[in-house]
């Protein structure tokens, strides 16, 4: 359990840190104004992303662990020429492991991972400041990105657990930039094709809802269909139907969900495991998504993305049987940087102590044995149990709380 005490002291760090930010907010941003933003945010990056990485893995030299090890192992054989699905097995889409190959080519060792992670999530803040430059001052903006950085929810899941999903807003956010400047929706489709490539499946759902309201839909369909046809063209002839490796991850059960805390209470008759749960979790993620993009159709694209984002993310994490509150990743900057009333305290405060119940409790569900509740008896069994079960419940409940906070009230409605 040592490193669920690491994570809680430097969870409670972080919010001790952040309580002060918060109380001195203004005067934060009024002093951020005159700063410059690539520079601001690349200190920041120095002092929460940097510092703590060469703390951690140079001068304690403290091993990697967890998922670090997988991304070793699928890295460190892409690196040698070894072909993805075939000669290693990866749950992520089939560019992931050379992207990290690449890499391990300047350093081969598994704490170049959590390095590369750290300077993608750098890259994720700096395109995040073009994306909502419209709607921030330049203050405002640095100063959530400060927030951001000292979240445990990114802070720990980047440079302790090395975990990689804030690429896929890096990706999203990026081909909508491009679409602006260039004013072309193939290059967008590019990207985000590209995006799919190089993460994990899971990307391809957002695809449903853009697709709804794009306009554009042949154009914006036809160069994903070309790279999909590239790809398989070049994939299947080397794996045969091992490329569908990613798909496995639905099979996987992993907590908190609602499935996963429902099931002690109607005695384990639920069916959690089968596959009509992964269907179901499916149809409620990406049906929320698209009638909250439909809502917000005739807003600005980025007002529909961050909201429509974390509809969708935020649900699946719960409502989908495989994922686990390491997702909180996957939506935390548009949360923090839109959605989120940093004046309303009532958010700030479930924010802080969801960042906190997320990171901690994956660690704490693995080392207890992963447990799956089958009746309530077994919930309060022994007071290690109750506890999980208790943070999973919290978990869920605060994840429908963002949901409902990003989702939009009625048609039309940005209010934040």
């Amino acid at each position: 359990m040592s490193i669920v005490w690491a994570k809680l002291g430097i969870s409670i760090a972080c919010v001790f840190l952040l309580v002060i930010m918060l109380l001195k907010r203004k005067a934060f941003i009024n002093r951020l104004e005159g700063k410059r933003v690539n520079v601001t945010l690349f200190v920041g990056w120095v002092l929460f992303r940097l510092i703590p990485f060469v703390a951690i893995y140079l001068i304690a030299d403290l091993a990697t662990t967890s998922d670090v090890n997988g991304f070793w192992d699928e890295g460190s054989k892409a690196s040698q020429g070894l072909v993805v699905y075939r000669d290693f097995w990866s749950p992520y889409s089939p560019l992931y492991p050379y992207f990290l190959g690449i890499w391990l080519k300047l350093w081969y060792d598994p704490k170049m991972i959590v390095f590369t992670m750290a300077v993608m999530d750098g890259i994720a803040v700096l395109i995040s400041w073009h994306f909502f430059r419209p709607f921030q001052t330049k203050g405002t903006f640095l100063f959530n990105a400060l927030v951001y950085y000292v979240l445990p929810g990114s802070l720990i899941l980047c440079i302790v657990g090395a975990q990689e999903d804030v690429w896929m807003w890096l990706f999203v956010a990026l081909a909508y930039l491009v679409r602006e400047r260039k004013v072309s929706v193939i290059w967008y489709s590019v990207i985000l094709a590209i995006g799919l490539l190089m993460t994990k499946a899971i990307f391809v759902l957002i695809l449903v809802p853009l697709f709804l309201i794009e306009k554009e839909k042949i154009r914006f369909m036809i160069p994903m269909i070309i790279i999909g046809i590239i790809s398989l063209g070049i994939l299947y002839p080397l794996v045969g139907w091992e490329f569908t490796q990613p798909m496995d991850e639905a099979q996987t059960l992993r907590a908190p969900n609602i499935p996963a805390i429902l099931n002690p209470w109607f005695y384990n008759h639920i069916g959690v495991g089968e596959k009509f749960w992964n269907w179901i979790g499916l149809v409620a993620s990406v049906g929320l998504a698209c009638l909250a993009a439909w809502r917000l159709r005739n807003t600005d694209f980025r007002v529909m993305l961050s909201r429509v984002w974390i509809v969708l993310y935020a649900t699946m994490m719960v409502v989908q049987q495989s994922a686990y509150s390491n997702y909180i990743f996957l939506f935390l900057v548009p949360l923090v940087f839109y959605v989120v009333n940093w004046s309303n305290r009532t958010q700030v405060v479930l924010l802080l102590i969801f960042n906190v119940l997320c990171v901690v409790h994956p660690s704490y569900w693995w080392r207890l044995g992963m447990p799956c509740y089958m009746s309530p008896t077994d919930i309060i069994s022994s007071t290690g149990l109750l506890t999980d079960y208790l943070m999973q419940v919290a978990i869920v409940i605060m994840t429908g709380y963002f949901v409902w906070l990003a989702f939009p009230k009625k048609s039309g409605s940005v209010a934040q």
